[in-house]
């Protein structure tokens, strides 16, 4: 057989997995939590088409400007390019698009006659009432705060995130038509099984909002991290002069830490079971906390807190050798040698983990997994008929990337089901250039070959090229609320852009065509092509010059000799 060439898609691709064109990929775009189109992203920043950018991204996320800021960014950990130079800005280049680009106008399906009912406007919720709703279907979101946006707006700190970004793009949600009831808490206001029988589909994604403290003596003076920082995102009391010690060493105990010390805290000290160099937080936080004067004690296991008559507290922790959580989450630790630690503290944070808040689920009998989220079937369905279950409540603490791709997954499995299709069956959807959306329901192939850098020969096509550097928001005060960082600006962005080796996706260089001693290749507008397949003599010259790895073989060959 002749080479198959894996392509990018033309269209902006919401699903595609009935399709042979794209059965290579890159390992940034299978670890995106998202989903993100990020090859096909590059490609256009690259050529300055920045909206179409924006429109690749909105085909399979409605907040890139939210995760372009938060999302810790896995792809670029897998990015081929780090066994080259250095990773591409995936991370930076997403938000460049969000904030540069003009919003998509995208337009539902026809009207389906179906109505759906999603509890939760966090990531997962809004996201799946987006697709939903581009779907064809009606959708009511029931959220139990004043605003939209869980997390994103009320746990997040400004200087990770403003809010006016996440205004911009929450109410995007809204203008497609989806209605949004603030101020309403399912399981008090109204009930789910209200809900089920009046909508055709219901969505559950409430979120982790139930906050766990550590079961040790004295945990009735310490403060939940969550609640904590809604608190402190609404009223920013001052911490002037004050000790604070943070339990906990991962994403939202850091967000506590940074800003703390916005606060004027005088000290601050994160306690946590994590290592050094094993910290569930990027690096970048930890080398973030130590420029901000933030002391972390590792390998500590706190015992209790004690509070004296003057009103201060004692943190007293124990060292540590290893830890782990079994299938309920307890936690197992091995004790070390060396003495117990004390810590004093005005203040002390628990950031110990959340649970599923289910009070949605009052009277209704939902099976659980043994952590005691939702469980759920592959198209997100959970054991009631007619009621999905997406992002953490279903999949435990995620990120909100995961989520985003969650409620996207659930919104295509609603549609599945309410279109009266077999269980598992693929649902194929895309954006025509007039920003409708197409469907296709047909067989799924099997997943895409993921490209290796060693599986690319002609990796020397691309030249080395540092990585941009991100530039600091400018006239940022030091410990300021303002935004840590700023955009990439045009010409870096468009630089940084060209950096990606496009890992399984063929870039049209010609080389394969130039190097094809049977000159059986050739170039079209759509990239090379096989011309002649029965000449084809499987030399493997066009697979040995691909600067990209996007050639591939079906086996057995048949050999003309």
């Amino acid at each position: 057989m002749p080479p198959i060439y894996s392509k990018e898609w033309k269209k902006a691709v919401v699903n595609m997995r009935g399709s042979i064109r794209q059965n290579r990929t890159s390992p940034c775009e299978i670890t995106c939590p998202a989903g993100n189109n990020i090859q096909r992203m590059h490609s256009l920043l690259a050529e300055g088409r920045v909206d179409e950018a924006l429109l690749s991204l909105h085909t399979k996320n409605p907040f890139p400007g939210i995760t372009g800021r938060v999302c810790p960014h896995p792809c670029e950990g897998k990015c081929n390019r780090c066994g080259y130079d250095e990773a591409v800005a995936i991370h930076s280049l997403e938000r460049y698009a969000a904030d540069n680009g003009h919003a998509p106008r995208l337009r539902p399906l026809p009207d389906s006659g179906k109505r759906v009912a999603v509890i939760g406007a966090g990531p997962a919720g809004l996201t799946a009432a987006c697709f939903a709703r581009l779907l064809g279907h009606e959708v009511s979101v029931y959220e139990g705060s004043a605003v939209m946006g869980g997390l994103m707006r009320h746990s997040i700190p400004d200087f990770r995130l403003p809010k006016d970004v996440v205004d911009r793009e929450t109410g995007a949600v809204a203008d497609l038509g989806v209605r949004v009831h603030t101020n309403v808490q399912v399981g008090r206001d109204i009930s789910l099984q209200d809900l089920l029988d009046s909508h055709d589909a219901c969505v559950l994604a409430v979120g982790l909002w139930k906050e766990r403290l550590l079961d040790i003596p004295g945990k009735e003076h310490l403060q939940p991290a969550v609640s904590w920082m809604k608190r402190s995102t609404l009223e920013r009391r001052s911490l002037e002069g004050q000790e604070v010690v943070i339990l906990g060493g991962g994403g939202v105990a850091f967000d506590c830490a940074f800003t703390a010390r916005r606060l004027g805290a005088a000290s601050v000290r994160m306690v946590c079971l994590e290592a050094e160099g094993a910290m569930h937080a990027p690096e970048a936080e930890v080398l973030q906390a130590r420029d901000e004067g933030i002391s972390i004690a590792n390998s500590m296991q706190t015992t209790a807190v004690t509070c004296s008559a003057d009103g201060m507290f004692q943190v007293t922790a124990r060292p540590i050798s290893s830890f782990s959580f079994d299938a309920a989450g307890e936690l197992h630790t091995e004790v070390a040698a060396g003495a117990e630690a004390t810590f004093a503290a005005h203040l002390v944070i628990c950031a110990s983990g959340l649970q599923a808040d289910l009070t949605a689920l009052a009277g209704l009998d939902v099976a659980l997994t043994p952590r005691g989220c939702v469980a759920v079937d592959a198209a997100g369905m959970t054991s009631i008929r007619g009621l999905f279950a997406a992002g953490d409540v279903a999949t435990g603490p995620g990120l909100v990337s995961s989520a985003i791709g969650s409620g996207r997954n659930v919104a295509l499995g609603l549609h599945a089901y309410l279109a009266g299709l077999p269980a598992g069956s693929n649902i194929d959807a895309w954006f025509e250039d007039d920003g409708s959306m197409a469907l296709a329901v047909r067989p799924a192939l099997d997943a895409a070959h993921v490209v290796e850098l060693e599986e690319i020969m002609h990796v020397d096509y691309h030249p080395h090229a540092p990585r941009a550097v991100v530039p600091a928001s400018e006239a940022r005060p030091r410990l300021a609320f303002a935004e840590l960082e700023g955009g990439l600006p045009d010409k870096a962005a468009r630089s940084e852009a060209g950096r990606c080796l496009h890992c399984g996706h063929c870039i049209s260089c010609g080389s394969c065509v130039e190097s094809c001693p049977g000159h059986i290749l050739t170039m079209t507008e759509d990239g090379p092509a096989v011309a002649y397949p029965e000449q084809c003599w499987h030399c493997g010259c066009c697979r040995i010059a691909c600067s990209t790895g996007s050639v591939a073989y079906r086996f057995p060959l048949t050999m003309m000799l």
